[in-house]
């Protein structure tokens, strides 16, 4: 008998055997794993915090403006007309020599010749670049002095009888005072805001004054000053030039009226003289007795020539602040100034500043209140010889 063919069964069989030994082509592939073989989740995808490239030059967020220059060191200032260097470093709280360090390089006439400025200079006033001026205050402003101790008040104008003549450096006998007297015979600024300092301050204070310099602007209002405060100033005489009376020469702002050898006695008067009428017409006050020669230069010839028209008392000073150099030439600073006035005072005490002292105005912020602190009246030489 025949049998039937197992072909087609066994071909059956071979199906449904690779059937279950093969995955079905749509089940997942499992996850990969992480080195070791640590189960690593995939991190669904999100935007990254930049998708610039590493080399790309776009600037991130916080970086978005665009940088500027560096700052410019230090503040400028441009010179108007009617400035003075003085008055520039006054208002930027520096001094004339640090203006002439910072500009002269870029102005070398600065070096030389501080007093004159030109409209239109640029000039580095301040190593902060952030600097504004100083305002000044108005004048009805202005603080008022503390109360000075005893000792401190002062009188003017009453003047000592012409004598015999007389020389003086420090004024003998004359009890708790300190003359400050101050010389007008060459530059100006800050002539008038000194002025005004002692108004203020209710400074007593002896003026001396060349007739040539009271003829300018700036002498005219010193003067006008003087005239309006008798009870804190006297005028005294300080020739007509400025001219070296014992040895020739000098002069101020001219040397050209000076000229030829030591100065006869008729010259001599004669440039007293001549400064006399423009003072006494101008403030009201005769300045006689009272002169002090120019450049503290004195013979017995000359003395005798000024006392022959009524200028016995001859002054001098015993403290000498050198106010007339600027720092740039080696003169001293206003704490310098202070600090020389302050520590060698003693009761009649004659002190030579000048109206156009280049720390002048500085120094006496410090000096005023530190000589009152020491018990002085500051006052006029009338004061002190009676």
């Amino acid at each position: 008998m025949r049998h039937p063919s197992r072909a087609p069964i066994l071909l059956a069989l071979l199906f449904a055997v690779t059937a279950c030994a093969t995955p079905a082509a749509t089940t997942p592939s499992s996850p990969p794993s992480a080195p070791g073989g640590t189960f690593a989740p995939t991190a669904s995808p999100s935007p990254t915090p930049s998708a610039t490239p590493s080399n790309s030059p776009s600037l991130s967020p916080s970086a978005s403006v665009v940088p500027t220059a560096p700052p410019v060191t230090g503040t400028s200032y441009t010179v108007r007309n009617g400035d003075s260097l003085s008055a520039i470093a006054r208002s930027y709280g520096t001094s004339t020599g640090q203006l002439q360090a910072w500009n002269s390089g870029r102005y070398p006439s600065l070096a030389t010749n501080p007093d004159v400025i030109e409209p239109g200079w640029v000039l580095i006033v301040s190593a902060d670049p952030n600097a504004t001026p100083i305002p000044t205050p108005a004048p009805t402003q202005a603080p008022q002095p503390t109360p000075p101790p005893t000792g401190a008040g002062c009188t003017a104008n009453n003047r000592v009888a012409a004598g015999t003549a007389q020389t003086f450096a420090t004024i003998p006998n004359a009890g708790p005072g300190v003359a400050l007297t101050f010389d007008m015979g060459g530059r100006m600024d800050p002539a008038v805001d000194i002025m005004n300092f002692l108004v203020a301050n209710r400074v007593c204070a002896t003026i001396f004054a060349t007739g040539v310099m009271s003829n300018t602007a700036q002498g005219q209002q010193v003067l006008g000053i003087i005239r309006a405060h008798p009870e804190l100033f006297e005028i005294a005489n300080h020739t007509m030039y400025h001219c070296d009376l014992a040895r020739g020469g000098g002069g101020s702002p001219s040397t050209e009226p000076c000229t030829g050898g030591p100065f006869s006695a008729d010259r001599i008067r004669k440039e007293l003289t001549d400064a006399e009428g423009i003072l006494a017409a101008e403030t009201g006050q005769n300045p006689q007795p009272y002169w002090r020669p120019p450049y503290g230069s004195l013979s017995q010839g000359v003395i005798d020539a000024a006392a022959s028209v009524g200028y016995t008392k001859t002054f001098m000073w015993d403290i000498d602040t050198i106010d007339w150099k600027p720092i740039g030439d080696g003169g001293p600073s206003a704490e310098q100034i202070a600090g020389k006035v302050i520590g060698n005072a003693v009761n009649g005490s004659n002190v030579l500043f000048h109206l156009g002292g280049y720390e002048t105005l500085d120094a006496l912020h410090l000096i005023v209140p530190g000589l009152r602190d020491r018990g002085f009246a500051l006052t006029s030489l009338s004061d002190l010889l009676k």
